[in-house]
């Protein structure tokens, strides 16, 4: 039997990765944002209390690297601050400011609207069977 690379689901979902994550990052540069600057805008507009760098690195499946500089930059640009966690004085705390709140309410719409291009014409039963499958293979590779 002879491996075709076009059939290998790694490969497809790769690619198919790389298609949407540059899509959605045009997107966004157009809004003067970034994808991974507007996912961290979205978990810090959704959580319903303040967080560490370490806890919002978790949220977005990144390293705490790189992580830190985003957050540097988003500070620069004053759309969020690091404050004094009270409960450990060694640990900030990230939070929006009131212009970083304002950036994540008016880029949320995006998310959705791309979303919804991405979800056209598949079915409530395709998309769940989709994410079992993918839970399942990510599965397969954390047993090994």
């Amino acid at each position: 039997m002879d491996f075709d690379l076009s059939k290998c689901i790694g490969f497809v979902t790769s690619t198919a990765i790389k298609t949407v994550t540059k899509d959605f990052n045009k997107r966004m540069e157009k809004c003067g944002s970034t994808r991974i600057q507007w996912i961290a805008l979205y978990f810090l507009l959704k959580s319903e209390k303040p967080m560490s760098q370490k806890e919002l690195a978790a949220l977005m499946n990144i390293e705490d690297p790189s992580l830190a500089r985003l957050i540097d930059r988003m500070e620069r640009d004053q759309l969020l601050r690091r404050v004094e966690n009270p409960k450990d004085k060694r640990m900030k705390i990230l939070e929006l400011t009131e212009v970083g709140r304002l950036k994540a309410e008016s880029l949320m719409p995006y998310g959705q609207e791309f979303s919804d291009l991405l979800l056209e014409d598949i079915t409530d039963e395709e998309v769940e069977i989709f994410q079992k499958v993918l839970k399942k293979m990510v599965r397969n590779i954390e047993k090994r």
